[in-house]
């Protein structure tokens, strides 16, 4: 995502200007809300806990992204800004920062080593798939697992990662001892913590360039979907199938790019810049509409 300064995404005067926000923009904050609080109900995070989150939040948001130029933010600003009260906004400012260094941290390592095992040429196959592995290698110099490992860093035991990974699923052994890496293995699955990071990062990317183009920025990020409803499950099913093949194959493609071009940035000065692209695809039974009274006789009429 191109590095840019916040404030450029948000209307003029906004927070300051006295006037109600957009109807429209509050139906649709709301409607985002509903899947959030599902999952947060789902694990226990209550609405005081959410609450003090949120006061935090709209702190650390106004402080680093609306800053007049040359000024310095001041906590009545931020009370101005945010509504939260000047005394918490103070003791907030002062805290120490939160522990969160799991949910802010890199990819692992071996999330590393299973995007080249993707992506590079060296461990693809002439169909582009990434393809078998002996565990190390042989006296023909062939590449193997240990030379992807080692050729990211030697820090790592190959055996060490490669324990962790065929105890997660990412990585089978087959009957003739080469390593074949699972399907869609750069997504952990299982893993509470790895998952909460995606869901976390896509999330905030996804709303972060959403926001972007709601406040008109320009040029806008790319950001589009379809949507149809009465369809039947097996019409579901066979649209899922496709798109997971089509998606798959985009991201695969994207991201033996991005590793060329990752490769090429290396040591230059403005290389700063992170960029993400995604897709996701949702599903549910929609419950039935309710019936229509006919004012007539005080009957029901179903909707067409």
């Amino acid at each position: 995502m191109p590095t840019r300064n916040p404030a450029s995404d948000s209307p003029k005067g906004a927070g300051l200007s006295g006037a109600a926000p957009p109807p429209g923009v509050l139906t649709a904050v709301r409607r985002v809300l509903v899947p959030l609080v599902r999952t947060l109900i789902g694990f226990g995070i209550s609405w005081p806990m959410l609450a003090n989150l949120l006061k935090s939040v709209y702190v650390e948001v106004a402080e680093r992204g609306f800053a007049l130029p040359g000024k310095p933010m001041t906590d009545s600003r931020i009370t101005l800004l945010t509504g939260v009260h000047r005394k918490d906004v103070s003791q907030i400012r002062n805290a120490p920062p939160p522990a969160e260094a799991a949910a802010a941290a890199a990819p692992s390592f071996g999330s590393q080593v299973l995007s080249r095992w993707l992506t590079e040429s060296a461990y693809r196959d002439a169909g582009g798939r990434p393809r078998p592995l002996p565990r190390t290698a042989s006296a023909d110099g062939k590449d193997s697992f240990e030379t992807l490992v080692t050729g990211i860093s030697k820090d790592i035991r190959p055996r060490a990662l490669l324990d962790e990974l065929l105890h997660a699923g990412l990585v089978a052994e087959r009957p003739d001892g080469l390593l074949e890496l699972a399907a869609a293995a750069h997504v952990p699955r299982g893993d509470l913590d790895k998952l909460a990071y995606y869901y976390g990062r896509n999330l905030a990317d996804h709303l972060a360039a959403s926001g972007h183009n709601l406040a008109g920025g320009a040029p806008p990020f790319l950001e589009r979907a379809l949507a149809y409803d009465r369809l039947s499950p097996e019409s579901v099913a066979a649209l899922r199938r496709e798109a997971d093949r089509l998606g798959m194959a985009m991201l695969v493609e994207l991201n033996r790019m991005a590793a060329d071009l990752a490769d090429g940035d290396a040591g230059r000065e403005d290389a700063n810049h992170r960029f993400t692209a995604g897709l996701y695809l949702y599903h549910e039974a929609e419950p039935p509409a309710p019936a229509l009274k006919a004012a007539d006789s005080g009957g029901e009429t179903a909707p067409s």
